[in-house]
């Protein structure tokens, strides 16, 4: 997993694991937990919007999920919408 696929905490730079408070500052990561999950909820809509045939819809939440986390996976995601876009406008 890359850096970027990792968030960290806020206040004190530590890498996240995973739990609602920082192991070593005791921060509130809540917030950042709520990102990661509204990030792969929009990825999983752009991969249903893909198999529907929806694609500005697909590359809409691959978008949007990209710019609230970003990773390696997710911009394969926006890749895959973007190239769909431009087949769909060339056809």
């Amino acid at each position: 997993m890359s850096s970027e696929d990792q968030f960290c905490c806020p206040v004190c730079k530590a890498r996240f694991r995973g739990t609602a408070e920082c192991s070593r500052c005791s921060a509130d990561l809540a917030p950042l937990m709520l990102l990661a999950t509204h990030a792969y909820a929009l990825r999983q809509a752009a991969r249903q919007a893909l198999k529907a045939g929806d694609i500005p819809a697909a590359l809409s939440s691959a978008q949007a999920a990209q710019n609230l986390h970003s990773t390696a996976e997710g911009r394969l995601l926006q890749f895959t919408c973007t190239l769909a876009t431009n087949a769909n406008l060339v056809m």
